[in-house]
């Protein structure tokens, strides 16, 4: 791709400790992100897609470091940022954002939006050509608000509304690339077509790029640019959103595509179902990770771990049999 690459992982891992017992001094680890090499392309929406408990929230917290990283580097426009203090982490909180999932824990329930859209401007110092009142109007209008809700508190408003007011308290730092954590999955469905249809409109105006976390693919598929598929820490598939969805290489891909719903209800569609449950993550298998549940697997899958490696056109995949 010759469009700079705005995020670039290498080798990122988060591990999280765990102890066997009370008395025991060995620690175990869950590998919540193991090892992932992945960029993020100036102006795209890269969609990361994977079950529950993958990490994908792990990661996108990891990349802006909510959480610091186990191993691996991050670089932000050609920047190292892993080694980043807290001062140096200060100044770039305003570049990199987060949406999060919920929008009625992520506001504080003592303060008034007003306060709540304006404080980064106040944290960061931003100049802004108007007052602030006049600034806080403009970034709630934009959001599709009224003026009258700068005056109210969030338990005063809907779900919807709500993330309407975490988004325009995200633009107000006027951020470059934002994190959005499964920021519709706990709204109503066709809120969460105005608030998907909000984030592409914004995405235009002010040339933000986005992670967009999800375990819903329709979502995905129809605000990415590119899809990567995540099992067990791991990027198993990475495509363009229209090749991937036509064209999926790897099998835990096809599993979770087969169960995504047809919007013609005469329209038969085979699904594939796993055996098995999802491997424990302080002890994962060996080789391939999806192994114990893939319908494929060789004895080559048990023994020796996949690498990303491009199947053609800049198509990913994780898999020996792809």
């Amino acid at each position: 791709m010759d469009i700079p690459a705005l995020i670039r992982l290498d080798r990122l891992r988060k591990y999280f400790p765990v102890r066997t017992g009370i008395f025991s001094s060995k620690g175990n680890f869950i590998r919540a992100v193991d090892g992932i090499d992945l960029d993020i392309y100036k102006g795209e929406t890269l969609g990361l897609v994977g079950e529950s408990g993958c990490g994908k929230t792990t990661l996108g917290k990891t990349i802006i470091k909510l959480l610091e990283p186990t191993e691996g580097r991050i670089f932000y426009d050609g920047d190292d940022i892993t080694g980043y203090d807290a001062g140096k982490m200060r100044h770039l909180r305003r570049y990199v954002q987060i949406i999060f999932q919920d929008p009625y824990g992520s506001l504080n329930p003592r303060m008034k939006v007003e306060s709540i859209v304006g404080e980064g401007i106040l944290i960061h110092g931003i100049d802004i050509t108007r007052s602030f009142k006049d600034e806080t109007k403009r970034l709630i209008e934009i959001v599709g608000l009224k003026q009258d809700a700068l005056s109210r508190y969030p338990h005063e408003f809907s779900g919807g509304q709500r993330q309407r007011i975490a988004i325009a308290r995200t633009l107000a730092v006027r951020p470059r690339f934002i994190v959005c954590d499964e920021p519709v999955s706990a709204l109503d469905v066709s809120v969460q077509a105005q608030i998907i249809n909000l984030l592409i409109s914004l995405q235009e105006k002010f040339d933000l790029t986005y992670l967009f976390i999800s375990h819903d693919l329709r979502i995905i598929k129809h605000i990415s640019n590119r899809v990567a598929v995540m099992y067990l820490g791991k990027i198993v598939e990475l495509a363009r959103s229209e090749e991937l969805y036509k064209n999926p290489l790897h099998p835990y891909t096809k599993v979770i595509l087969s169960s995504v719903p047809l919007p013609n209800p005469k329209t038969k569609r085979k699904r594939i179902t796993l055996s098995g449950d999802v491997p424990n993550q302080i002890n994962p298998p060996s080789g391939c990770s999806f192994h114990p549940r893939c319908p494929i697997a060789v004895e080559k899958c048990k023994r020796e771990e996949p690498v990303l490696r491009d199947a053609g056109g800049g198509h990913m995949v994780s898999c020996h049999m792809a």
